[in-house]
């Protein structure tokens, strides 16, 4: 077995031995040596390794690279890593069970790299690029991606006349505030005037914010102006989400706003914006059994327009997959809140098109929006050397649903800035304050979860109407950081099925019973169900135990259990999959533990952010504060600062 006892000592990375053989035996002896080791990153560098030679630092750097990918970065920046040690692990009294790898200093990995001919030009499996390593699929994507954004952004979208723009605005706001008052800007007026001109745009905001307000807002004004160009062209719009709950919460918000728009907005053009959201793979189109879509560069869509919502759940392959599948003239629009989780796969888009603080606007762009929207007070772009103007972004700040004096919106502005001790304060002293949003639990988890079954999930077994059933589900939900462990997911939901069950009303056992909430772990496009989709066990007016899902045209649909994929039952949920859903009361439970590599302040902003009017934590104040002082770090190269025309 290799062994560099922590420090490499024994290590001649100029051996010729070295570089002919494997550094382990086995995974199984890898694994003694480097701790959380996967057999998939193993397996990875052996088998690249076998073409570019086994020197330790290569092999541990593949190792690195194949681990970061699993953590949801597109590639491995080299000073994240040059001089740290890896796989090491310890206990709490400092006694050593991994020794782990040292890695080398910068400059003598970046000349490892260089000499081994990675560039993008070399068309090897991997990509050093920059200083930064890369699986060569998400090189390719980022670069894919960059050009896509670039090629929209650049004016292959037919522009409209400035008088017409600013004649259509004046119609859709007719009181606006964007000079009203202490120079209060409205920014959804210029959210839409922005993005309304432009080929790619990105509208990116917290909840209550008003996003989909406001992206309502401009299909109309889109709609208006081609009405008025080409009165015989109707647009193609596409509203989409990643998962089927984001795109029914999509559709449900647009025939709301569509709804309170009439009256201002004309007959003809409310009845051209589209009311019905597909998911990203819908849209796409599913081959089963295949990782390919139906639509793609030599298969495009027919869409004029298409509007991606809850982006920051969308990874780098799934968007770049999207574009390819675009036609030149088609417009995009996402929608998004930079500040929540990002994606489960590799990626982070919102946050790589979306830069924060805004850069500012261009000199163009400004004296556009001063034009069509009477502004003066927008901000100029900074001048410094590598970076550009936003034109494409606008953010909104003025949150509708947390105006800044209630608890909620206090915690989530709190805690996304970092302030743990000002955040803890807040929920320490919510109940002695009168403040009725925020509720600190107390410790024991068996103190205050029977009062919330009993006031949340027992009144489901008295529902009459099954409609009664899913408004009485969508009022609550308890949500934990992680799957596993005491307060993970599944002992969460096996304590309530046996508390439940001691009354009589469930079973514990796994058998299905009569008001048992249940989440879709897997999609099945047969079925039209999909991934964290939420549907109840429910006794039809035969006596049959049926599984139904809300259903935007069926109102219900209704299942055999037997035909259903993958589910799990869903008292409590992770804070991911809660991503795209709201509740009126969230009870959030973190782990008892700081080591907790999840914890992190847009893991907690996520879940505060789903609670619309109440929200219950059970935390202590150390994981609490360790929570809100991690980030998520997502590595990438993807810029649209970045030179164009690289090659891959």
């Amino acid at each position: 077995m290799f062994d560099n006892g922590a420090v490499n000592a024994g290590v001649d990375n100029n051996s010729e031995s070295k570089l002919n053989k494997p550094l382990y035996a086995s995974f199984a002896r890898a694994q003694v040596q480097l701790a959380a080791l996967e057999p998939i990153d193993y397996f990875f560098a052996q088998e690249l390794c076998q073409r570019l030679g086994f020197d330790p630092q290569l092999f541990h750097l593949l190792l690195a690279l194949s681990e970061s990918l699993r953590n949801g970065h597109s590639c491995l920046p080299l000073e994240s890593i040059a001089g740290q040690s890896f796989g090491f692990a310890s206990d709490d009294e400092g006694l050593v069970s991994h020794h782990g790898f040292i890695f080398d200093e910068l400059k003598n990995l970046d000349k490892l790299l260089t000499e081994l001919a990675l560039a993008p030009e070399q068309h090897q499996a991997i990509v050093y690029h920059r200083q930064k390593l890369y699986l060569r699929r998400y090189f390719t994507f980022e670069v894919e991606l960059r050009q896509f954004i670039r090629d929209k952004a650049g004016g292959s979208f037919a522009p409209f006349e400035t008088d017409d723009i600013k004649t259509c605005l004046e119609t859709l706001f007719p009181v606006s505030v964007t000079n009203k008052g202490a120079g209060e800007i409205d920014w959804q007026h210029i959210a839409v005037a922005n993005a309304v001109n432009k080929g790619f745009s990105v509208i990116a905001g917290g909840p209550g914010t008003g996003k989909t307000y406001t992206v309502t807002k401009l299909l109309a004004a889109l709609i208006m102006l081609e009405q008025a160009r080409s009165p015989q062209k109707q647009l193609t719009i596409a509203l989409v989400a990643p998962t089927g709950k984001a795109a029914q919460r999509l559709s449900e918000s647009i025939v709301k706003a569509v709804k309170g728009f009439r009256g201002l907005i004309p007959d003809k053009v409310l009845a051209a914006i589209p009311e019905q959201a597909l998911t990203v793979h819908r849209l796409l189109g599913v081959i089963p059994n295949q990782v390919n879509f139906r639509h793609h560069r030599d298969n495009l869509l027919q869409a004029d327009l298409v509007l991606i919502d809850e982006v920051s759940m969308v990874d780098l392959a799934l968007m770049t997959r999207v574009f390819r599948a675009l036609p030149e003239h088609s417009k995009v629009i996402l929608l998004g809140d930079a500040d929540q989780l990002p994606s489960v796969a590799a990626g982070s888009v919102l946050n790589d098109v979306a830069p924060r603080p805004h850069p500012g606007f261009s000199p163009q762009n400004l004296a556009y929006l001063e034009q069509v929207t009477a502004c003066r007070q927008l901000p100029e772009v900074k001048s410094k050397a590598g970076h550009q103007a936003a034109d494409h972004i606008t953010y909104l700040v003025k949150s509708r649903r947390f105006d800044g004096q209630g608890g909620i919106g206090r915690l989530a502005a709190a805690v996304i800035a970092g302030r743990s001790s000002e955040s803890w304060q807040l929920l320490t002293r919510a109940q002695d304050e009168g403040d009725e949003q925020l509720k600190l639990l107390p410790g024991e988890l068996l103190s205050w979860l029977p009062q919330l079954v009993q006031q949340y999930y027992l009144p489901l077994f008295h529902c009459n109407e099954v409609d009664e059933a899913f408004s009485l589900l969508g009022r609550f939900r308890i949500l934990c950081a992680m799957r596993k462990g005491e307060c993970g997911v599944e002992n969460i939901n096996q304590v309530i099925k046996q508390y439940l069950a001691d009354k009589g009303l469930a079973n514990a056992s796994g058998r299905l019973y009569h008001g048992m909430p249940v989440m879709i772990s897997e999609n099945d496009y047969r079925l039209g169900l999909y991934n964290g989709d939420i549907g109840m066990i429910w006794r039809n007016d035969k006596g049959h135990l049926m599984a139904v899902f809300e259903d935007a045209e069926l109102g219900f649909k209704w299942l055999m259990p037997s035909r259903l994929p993958q589910y799990e039952t869903v008292y409590a949920m992770t804070i991911h999959k809660t991503q795209g859903s709201e509740f009126d009361h969230v009870a959030m439970l973190l782990p008892g533990q700081t080591d907790n590599k999840l914890l992190s302040r847009e893991l907690l902003y996520t879940g505060i952010t789903r609670a619309k009017s109440k929200l219950s934590i059970a935390s202590k104040a150390n994981v609490w504060s360790h929570g809100v002082e991690g980030r998520v770090q997502r590595y990438s190269g993807f810029s649209l600062d970045t030179a164009p025309n690289e090659q891959v």
